[in-house]
């Protein structure tokens, strides 16, 4: 227990929201949570792991989404799931899971309205028959950058007055953000720190590589060291985007020194 207040920084409704001009490829300005964009300095404290589109989730993808306001969130989801129908059983699972009911069964098939459909991949998640997929060669890396850009909106006006700590602990296959997850993929880490959200997140995806991984996970390929875990539990995802653009924007830098302590 720190004793430190708990403040809701877009608000009890999501409407505490300051435009932030950032000018970049995607966004001119990027809707950040009120009291994250007042705020005079931030400590981001992220747990790394894997992430069923950006592969991984770590300081970028937690500034991008965890500093964001609804309407911000819904910004950064462009792209928008299809039912494949030939391999769609009809069980409905993933009308259950869906926060916008914008998902129906016609004639035995899964059917998404992407007027309603928010892009939060629940649906993807849950279907068993992998009957839900998303244009992975458009769609995707725009998510990337959108993200992205959001993580640069969220520390524009504190770019020296921000602290980054990784914990490299239970890396499991998937977001927190879904109400459950599966057994880690890699050894336990270490926790890691940085005044760079590139960098950090650059040497996590590193450490988490250069580990054996774990069979009896979710992890199906990609065991051996220096392989891309992340890609073992989701084939089609490229999270090293994430750093790549980071970088391409001006938020850090890939190259770091790590320092054991």
């Amino acid at each position: 227990m720190t004793g430190a207040p708990v403040i809701i920084a877009d608000g009890l409704s999501g409407k505490n929201i300051t435009h932030v001009p950032i000018g970049k490829k995607h966004f001119s300005t990027v809707s950040v949570a009120g009291d994250i964009a007042a705020a005079d300095s931030m400590i981001v404290l992220s747990h790394f792991k894997g992430h069923i589109v950006s592969g991984f989730g770590g300081a970028l993808k937690n500034l991008a989404m965890g500093c964001a306001p609804p309407e911000g969130k819904r910004a950064q989801h462009n792209a928008r799931p299809f039912s494949i129908a030939e391999k769609c059983t009809g069980c409905g699972s993933c009308i259950e899971v869906c926060p916008k009911a914008a998902i129906c069964i016609e004639k035995g098939t899964s059917v998404i309205d992407k007027e309603l459909c928010i892009g939060c991949f629940e649906c993807m998640h849950v279907c068993t028959a992998h009957a839900i997929d998303i244009d992975w060669v458009t769609e995707i890396p725009e998510f990337m950058e959108r993200m992205v850009e959001y993580a640069y909106g969220a520390t524009k006006g504190k770019e020296k007055k921000i602290g980054y700590m990784n914990f490299l602990i239970r890396i499991t296959p998937d977001c927190d953000c879904f109400p459950f997850s599966d057994a880690p993929i890699v050894p336990d880490i270490g926790i890691l720190a940085s005044l760079d959200p590139v960098a950090i997140d650059t040497a996590s995806f590193d450490l988490v590589n250069q580990q054996q991984g774990y069979t009896d996970s979710l992890l199906t390929t990609h065991h051996h060291k220096g392989e891309d875990k992340f890609k073992g539990v989701h084939a089609q995802t490229d999270g090293f985007r994430q750093c790549q653009y980071a970088e391409e924007v001006g938020m850090g830098n890939r190259a770091y020194d790590l320092i054991k302590i």
